[in-house]
């Protein structure tokens, strides 16, 4: 069996991709099951998609915790989660980003597929969804499955969602994925131990209440208050930003933010870039069109 775990973002994509994954396997005669793991976060936050592939009809519903292969949705994801963990000893990564893999720094050295798949969607689609350029890369690794079977699972899954035409465009990048991923080995030494989840034990939840404002023996904080400690600024590259000439102080943005990340600073209306995730709504209600959706290349410049 070949198990599969996708990291991505919410909203960009990641379960799709292992849907569309698993009805290709079907098509070339094999199993598959995929499913997807996340909470309450809204678009943007790091979430999880999984997908098996067996010769034999799989019951085995658990998450993947000892991939064979990974699937890097975001580079983003690179300096925040320890994505090549569990990863088996021979297993592989696929890996979106504009480096060469021995210029990538994961917590240890992993072979490893590269794509820019980032910069494959924005000239094919118009927009940063990597998820079938991703696919395209994935499938020049497994060599188990066709890349005509990978065109009839994503045209059957995506052109349900996003239409045929479009579904077409997702192939076209797939395909010059496919043939543009290189191959090589990671380095290691990214550490993670600051990012680690905080996983409480049954002792540690009081039963039938909310937890209280505390710290774990992580030193994190939890409970009440907590969310400070959560940059959420993490979920997106772009960051909202105010042209301080143009603002004429109607404080629409302040009030409209919903996660009250813009304030008001020596008569100024700062963004909090460690908590924007570019929802837009800012630049959506400025009446005098004073705020641009910026990128930035590194999440060290905002935390």
């Amino acid at each position: 069996m070949i198990e599969i775990r996708f990291h991505g973002r919410g909203g960009t994509g990641s379960f799709l991709a292992s849907q569309a994954l698993a009805k290709a396997v079907f098509y070339s005669g094999k199993y598959a099951v995929s499913f997807p793991s996340f909470g309450a976060e809204r678009r943007g936050a790091p979430v999880l998609a999984f997908t098996r592939i067996n010769e034999k009809k799989i019951y085995k519903r658990t998450q993947i915790y000892e991939p064979d292969i990974i699937v890097v949705l975001d580079n983003s994801l690179f300096e925040l989660i320890d994505v090549a963990y569990g990863l088996k000893p021979n297993g592989i990564g696929i890996l979106n980003s504009a480096k060469k893999p021995e210029e990538i720094i994961l917590s240890k050295s992993i072979r490893a597929g590269v794509i820019d798949a980032t910069k494959i969607a924005e000239e094919i689609l118009d927009q940063p969804i990597t998820n079938s350029a991703m696919l395209g890369s994935l499938v020049r690794a497994l060599e188990i499955i066709s890349f005509a079977d990978l065109e009839k699972g994503i045209m059957s899954v995506f052109s349900l969602k996003i239409g045929e035409k479009q579904a077409k465009k997702n192939i076209e990048a797939a395909k010059i994925a496919y043939e543009q991923t290189i191959f090589g080995e990671t380095k290691a030494g990214r550490n993670y131990e600051k990012n680690q989840p905080w996983l409480p034990t049954i002792e540690e939840l009081p039963i039938g209440t909310i937890i209280p404002k505390m710290k774990v023996n992580t030193n994190q904080l939890i409970g009440p208050g907590s969310a400070k400690t959560r940059m959420t600024g993490t979920w997106s590259h772009y960051k909202a930003e105010i042209n301080q000439e143009k603002c004429i102080q109607c404080l629409q943005c302040m009030f409209h933010c919903p996660e009250g990340t813009i304030y008001r600073n020596a008569s100024k209306l700062i963004v909090n870039k460690s908590y924007c995730k570019a929802c837009g709504i800012c630049k959506a209600v400025c009446p005098v069109d004073a705020i641009n959706l910026i990128k930035i290349e590194e999440f060290s410049e905002i935390i």
